[in-house]
């Protein structure tokens, strides 16, 4: 019975780590999309028909990563559809990891709950075996709206990371765009400029909204839904003095130069408020790390002496 339960609880912890290294591959590898374009427009050697170039892709990618998309996509259709339209948001402003559609991360959360709820109830009546139902089902439970909820906390962290990385970018940006304007060019020249030579998710809204323009959208609409999307103070602002210039007829030119000036003092003001903020942060591991090290290397010598003349006291 004892190499029976170590047998089933190696084989969940085997599946677990295996299922875990498939999330992580799935999210953290680039896509290869775009690596199989560049493939058959550069490459000398490259395939000529469909069925070699997929010969030449991995077996994970012909294989098993659409069949876990196909998974996802069936399990996010039954998952519960209230707040679609925020979770969509949500998405878009992560700006679409690893391509995740809506129904893709509903999948997502429903998978990772089940497999949580499946791997805890396995293990408390492993190591339990006298467990009562209630404790089972609570264990399951729990478990299980836990792992519902982790493909939430990883979309916040996605949505910090980036917001944080557009705006660090934003200012230089503005001071691309304000050169750029100046010797001539236009808005969406100034900001085609910025794509052909960043990489990062500022360009990528950048890039959005001048393929909309060329779609046919109002540019100060896909302006507002760029700002509306990323959900940065900064880049709102920044939108609403551009659009209202375009549709009152200021000069483009006029308002970048102010929104670049106060893009500059914002970012020194943020500055100046971390170094503020880093010698509260440095108290805690100052005052229970570094003082409590110092005082054992300064008094610990003299403890034996006090030791001694207490005692002979």
């Amino acid at each position: 019975m004892l190499i029976t339960a170590q047998i089933l609880l190696s084989l969940i912890v085997g599946l677990s780590v295996l299922a875990l290294f498939n999330g992580v591959r799935v999210f953290m590898t680039p896509s290869a999309s775009e690596d199989r374009l560049q493939e058959i427009m550069f490459s000398p050697d490259a395939p000529m028909t469909l069925r070699e170039l997929e010969l030449r892709t991995s077996f994970y990618e012909r294989t098993i990563k659409p069949i876990s998309r196909s998974i996802l996509q069936w399990f996010g259709k039954l998952a519960p559809q209230r707040n679609v339209e925020a979770l969509q948001a949500k998405l878009d402003t992560a700006g679409n990891p690893r391509n995740l559609s809506l129904v893709d991360f509903l999948g997502l959360k429903l998978v990772v709950g089940m497999m949580m709820a499946i791997l805890f109830v396995l293990f408390v009546i492993i190591v339990r075996p006298g467990s009562s139902l209630l404790m089972i089902v609570f264990a399951g439970l729990s478990s299980g709206l836990t792992g519902f909820m982790l493909p939430n906390y990883w979309l916040i962290k996605r949505i910090a990371a980036r917001q944080h990385e557009i705006l660090r970018a934003l200012p230089d940006a503005l001071d691309m765009m304000v050169i750029c304007v100046d010797a001539g060019m236009g808005l969406s020249g100034a900001m085609q400029r910025i794509c052909d030579n960043w990489d990062n998710a500022l360009v990528e809204e950048f890039a959005r909204v001048l393929t909309e323009t060329k779609l046919g959208k109002n540019r100060p609409d896909a302006l507002e839904a760029m700002a509306h999307r990323t959900g940065v103070k900064e880049m709102i602002s920044f939108v609403m003095a551009l659009t209202m210039a375009e549709r009152l007829g200021a000069s483009i030119a006029q308002v970048l130069h102010v929104q670049a000036e106060q893009m500059r003092i914002a970012r020194r003001q943020r500055a100046e408020q971390l170094a503020r903020e880093a010698s509260i942060k440095m108290l805690f591991p100052l005052v229970f790390l570094i003082f409590p090290a110092m005082f054992a290397v300064i008094l610990g010598p003299a403890v034996p002496q006090l030791l001694e003349t207490f005692s002979s006291l």
